[in-house]
């Protein structure tokens, strides 16, 4: 988790709050304003009002933007947002027909190309 900017990372009508972890050694670790929500309205036509508490995480060179979006009619709409720098890795290979055994798996991959998988609660794996 990383600390929110107001105005930048959320709205003006956003609260903040601070989140709280145990590092390594045991001690208590603050992060300062981890967590905001705020009200998404859907316009003036619409009446809906959502509540969505926003926070984001940096793993490497990508900030992940994580939305839970509280709807009126009860459900949750989870959002992800990814942001960041691609992380570059030269190699010497330019053909499949190239790449040694043990190192068959993350050495080249097609142009534009994102696989996201979602697990979902009764175990089935989708693509």
């Amino acid at each position: 988790m990383v600390s929110l900017k107001p105005l930048a990372d959320c709205p003006p009508n956003a609260a903040f709050f601070d989140a709280y972890y145990a590092a390594q050694d045991g001690k208590l670790v603050q992060i300062s304003n981890a967590i905001c929500v705020f009200q998404k309205h859907a316009g003036d036509i619409m009446q809906d009002v959502s509540v969505v508490v926003r926070i984001v995480s940096t793993v490497g060179n990508y900030d992940y933007i994580i939305d839970w979006e509280f709807k009126p009619s009860g459900s949750i709409k989870l959002g992800v947002g990814l942001t960041g720098i691609l992380g570059i890795k030269g190699t010497s290979y330019t053909h499949v027909d190239e790449i040694k055994e043990d190192d068959a798996f993350g050495t080249l991959l097609a142009d534009n190309r994102i696989e996201w998988k979602e697990c979902r609660s009764y175990g089935e794996l989708e693509t």
